[in-house]
């Protein structure tokens, strides 16, 4: 953008408006102060893409009665959020109806060892009554490499979703119960600290759900502090919010439990909880040699580093085959098209 920007949320917020009319050959964007397009550049050394690692299966060290999928067999039926889409299988010769998942990837470096902790979490976990089940592995075409996951889909939309129906106070112990599970019997904290563990989540949570109020939760989350609605007099239940008990009851199954949690057993390490589980270490690749440069440039040696990303542009110059994640805009995909998760549209019949 024209003029430097203290916050790259007015260069997000401006390039939203512009998305849409990009063709995917658009590298780079020139935007005027106002946010008006100036002009686009499709140069090849303007692509800022990033490619990154994926294990290969066979360094996952996946438990035996977990499955694996290529991803241009799932089909794209709707996008729920960044990295989450909703997917069908193809079907087999002997399917009745076509399976729906909910596909979890990455494909930003940021998100690769907390998607890498989930994935290993969720597949080793027994069966549970309140826990989405884990399903599949899912396979790049180009190497067989892991790129995401499965988990079961389960229809009926999320509290936010389908605002009409009624929060049961039973639920909200099904979700303590949960958390108490992971906690105590397979995994102690599950890889948060202490500034988001579980019991102050459940807290605002049900805050949230009985309330509709957020603004706590819009501070970072060092500085989200439980006591600040736990404090509260009252809880003004949303005129549109339905439960089948009184808040007080909401609230004193939330305090006690809360109490118990806070007073009880604590586990210091993950192999106190009764079923604990293990799962490897993220399986780098092997170190590449790249020169050692002095400060006017010059090739004064070879270091050898573990590379987990590597710029799209200098692969394809290497002739490095790439595995792409683009795909067309949900509002160009016209009437009937159908459109798989590596970004293909399957042919018409």
């Amino acid at each position: 953008m024209d003029e430097e920007q203290e916050s790259e949320d007015t260069a997000v917020r401006h390039l939203k408006k512009h998305i849409d009319s990009l063709g995917p050959e658009v590298h780079a964007i020139h935007l005027s102060q106002h946010g008006e397009l100036i002009s686009v550049s499709t140069k090849p050394e303007d692509d800022r893409t990033v490619c990154v690692y994926y294990p290969p299966l066979q360094d996952v060290q996946s438990p035996k009665h977990v499955n694996a999928v290529i991803r241009s067999d799932l089909l794209e039926l709707d996008r729920f959020g960044p990295n989450v889409d909703l997917v069908s299988y193809l079907p087999n010769g002997d399917a009745i109806e076509p399976k729906k998942a909910a596909f979890k990837y990455y494909f930003l470096l940021q998100f690769l060892h907390t998607f890498w902790h989930e994935m290993n979490v969720w597949m080793r976990l027994p069966a549970h009554p309140h826990i989405v089940p884990f399903d599949r592995l899912v396979l790049d075409e180009l190497r067989g490499c892991v790129v995401g996951f499965t988990s079961l889909y389960i229809p009926g939309g999320t509290l936010s979703e389908n605002k009409p129906r009624v929060f049961k106070l039973e639920w909200l112990r099904q979700l303590t119960s949960v958390a108490d599970d992971l906690n105590f019997k397979y995994i102690d904290g599950i890889g948060y600290g202490e500034d988001r563990n579980d019991v102050k989540g459940v807290i605002f949570t049900l805050y949230e759900i009985i309330t509709r109020d957020t603004h706590f939760r819009d501070v970072r989350h060092s500085e989200q502090n439980p006591a600040d609605v736990q404090g509260l007099e009252e809880w003004v239940q949303h005129p549109d919010v339905k439960l089948d008990q009184p808040v007080s009851e909401y609230r004193a199954v939330l305090n006690d439990w809360v109490d118990k949690r806070r007073t009880g057993r604590q586990i210091s390490h993950y192999k106190e909880a009764s079923e604990y589980i293990e799962w490897p270490e993220f399986p780098q690749p092997p170190p590449e040699d790249w020169d050692a440069k002095d400060r006017d440039g010059n090739i004064v040696g070879t270091q050898s580093h573990v590379i987990l990303s590597h710029q799209r542009f200098n692969e394809k110059k290497k002739g490095n085959a790439i595995l792409e994640w683009e795909r067309p805009a949900q509002t160009k995909l016209k009437v009937g098209d159908r459109l798989l998760a590596n970004g293909q549209l399957v042919p018409r019949d």
